[in-house]
């Protein structure tokens, strides 16, 4: 008998495609219900359950068009399904914020984004068999029998119909979005893991995309505007009024230090050992003390837009990336503002550029020159990033001894996480850091790591402080914490000498002045240091930072106060937007002028 001759392969039965069909839409459902479980205070179970199954079952239709293989497409979407999960579980466990997402951006620039995240992973023996039992499945399925009911005209018919419904699900048109804000609780921008948990993790991505995913700052609540304005009218006025003459702007510099907080906070770290250099100071030379920061143990951006603007995140009404979420091309800030009174102003980081979107942020806030990791030679790493040495060295750099006053704000990357492993570490110097007996051997390791990093911070502000108050010219250095390190072992088993969690405690910061140096405790919130470091350098702006730098003064005005956030934050809105002067005049009876003079 020759090849021709051998009968056909039995076509598959039309009910048994069915019959696969479904066994697909209910391994997906099933899959959803242990991955998305139902918890206290979520809508019943069905509705929830399909509302948040049906962007996967758009996808799993969109792949069964493309591939017309049952079995094929299934595994892809459990695969993208079970991706998203991980990553979500993975940012959970770091930030405690589950995915947003502004986080699907980072897939716009992958390079930048690897390079980064490739430090998280762990791929030991077992991880990679996985993937390469992953990859042969995939290749295998490859192989399966395509559908007969969607042979010809049919995979396109499908196709364009899942595509008409992803495009109109992910644009929020009007059925999708009634369907899912009546059959899901509402969103929680204010406790995004709370919301994910009562909604589902799609449910809550789709309902923050729609919601709050990106644009512009939101319109802002002119009464609570005014209220605040009015309640403290008369120091206002006179804050607004003051003037100061200044012989010689002073040079400013800005340090974000990654990851910064003083180990002495938990139990059983003594004090006195970390951080000496920052105490020295705050004992002797500078005004400190702890920070209120808008993030935890991720999320520098955050931290970052809060001094950059003078803007409280919290004003945004739920955006978490300012950088990547806001559709801008100017911020009224700090930079555009010292730009305006001839300093000149470079950003210092040495990360990828393009990270957070800073290539398009840093210019719309007014600085002249971004310099990235481009700027940093290789041989200058220190564990897995380039050292806060380096840094140190690139800031004294950018100060020269005579020219234009010069603002340089510089964002450090040595203490980055992750910190459960470092290598290249001096062994010596990591068995000599005095680590608490509470510890089991894996939050040791990842404890260590992170005080061998926070010493190297510590000696490059002493460093650069020395340096400071060596200078002939007038210079002030502002130096603060972004937010907590992820030290989640650590924090798990050591408690706090407040009682308090890792997600309420602050950050340390200091200002100090080479002509002025004075020690005074102050508390206060990332958001509020612009107007203090500028009324420091004796510059106004007869608007925003001057009302800041008058609230910080005041023993008044209590930025916990329920009705004063609401009021910053109403404020805050008006002065991203350009609208705060008019409400600002009208509140206080100020006459008009040049308010805002460093608008575009």
């Amino acid at each position: 008998m020759t090849t021709s001759s051998l009968p056909a392969p039995a076509a598959t039965p039309r009910r048994v495609e069915w019959l696969a069909l479904f066994a697909g839409v209910g391994l997906l459902l099933a899959c959803l219900t242990g991955l998305d479980p139902v918890v206290d205070g979520a809508q019943p179970s069905m509705q929830r359950l399909l509302l948040n199954a049906a962007p996967a079952l758009t996808l799993w239709l969109l792949l069964l068009a493309a591939t017309r293989r049952v079995v094929l497409s299934t595994w892809l979407a459990l695969l993208a399904l079970g991706g998203l999960y991980l990553a979500n579980a993975a940012k959970l466990g770091a930030l405690q914020v589950p995915l947003l997402p502004a986080d699907f951006r980072f897939l716009q620039q992958p390079a930048s984004a690897l390079q980064l995240f490739t430090h998280y992973l762990r791929i030991d023996a077992l991880h990679a068999a996985l993937i390469a039992l992953g990859v042969v499945a995939t290749l295998a399925l490859a192989r399966e029998r395509p559908l007969r009911m969607l042979a010809g005209w049919r995979a396109g018919i499908l196709g364009a119909a899942a595509l008409v419904a992803a495009t109109s699900l992910l644009a929020g048109a009007g059925p999708w979005r009634r369907a899912y804000e009546r059959g899901l609780p509402e969103l929680q921008p204010w406790s995004l893991s709370d919301s994910a948990l009562r909604t589902g993790l799609i449910g809550n991505l789709l309902l923050y995309h729609w919601q709050i995913g990106g644009g512009d700052v939101p319109a802002a609540d002119e009464g609570a505007a005014s209220a605040l304005l009015e309640s403290h009218a008369p120091i206002l006025r006179a804050g607004l009024a003051a003037t100061t003459s200044i012989d010689e702007l002073p040079d400013i510099v800005v340090v974000q230090s990654e990851s910064l907080f003083d180990p002495a906070r938990l139990r059983e770290v003594r004090g006195g050992r970390y951080l000496t250099a920052w105490h020295r100071l705050a004992a002797r030379k500078a005004t400190a003390g702890d920070l209120v920061v808008p993030t935890f143990a991720g999320g520098t951006v955050r931290t970052e837009f809060e001094v950059l603007t003078g803007a409280p995140l919290a004003s945004l009404g739920g955006v978490q990336y300012p950088w990547l979420e806001l559709d801008r091309d100017h911020y009224p800030g700090l930079a555009r503002l010292l730009a305006a009174h001839g300093y000149q102003t470079v950003a210092i980081h040495p990360n990828s550029a393009s990270f957070w979107n800073r290539t398009r942020a840093y210019p719309a806030l007014g600085f002249d020159r971004f310099i990235d990791s481009a700027g940093f030679p290789d041989d200058r790493i220190v564990g897995l990033f380039t050292s806060d040495a380096a840094l140190t060295d690139r800031v004294l750099a950018e100060l020269p001894d005579d020219g234009p006053p010069q603002f340089v704000f510089a964002i450090s990357m040595e203490n980055h996480g992750p910190f459960d492993w470092r290598p290249g570490l001096d062994p010596d110097r990591l068995a000599a850091l005095p680590i608490p007996e509470g510890l089991d051997a894996g939050a040791r390791a990842w404890f260590a790591n992170y005080l061998y990093l926070l010493d190297d911070a510590d000696r490059e502000l002493a460093r650069l402080a020395d340096a400071i108050a060596k200078r002939k010219r007038h210079t002030l250095l502002l130096f603060y914490g972004d937010h907590l390190p992820d030290l989640g072992p650590v924090f798990a088993q050591l408690e706090f000498d407040d009682g308090q969690p890792a997600t309420a405690q602050p950050t340390p910061w200091l200002l100090y002045d080479n002509r002025k140096p004075r020690a005074r405790r102050f508390d206060t919130h990332a958001w509020m240091l612009p107007g203090i470091l500028l009324d420091a350098a004796g510059i106004h702006d007869d608007g925003w930072f001057d009302l800041l730098a008058t609230l910080a003064r005041s023993k008044d005005f209590d930025p916990a106060d329920e009705r004063a956030r609401a009021g910053i934050d109403a404020l805050a809105r008006l002065q991203l937007r350009g609208e705060l002067e008019p409400v600002l005049r009208a509140a206080l009876d100020l006459p008009e002028r040049g308010l805002g003079a460093y608008a575009p």
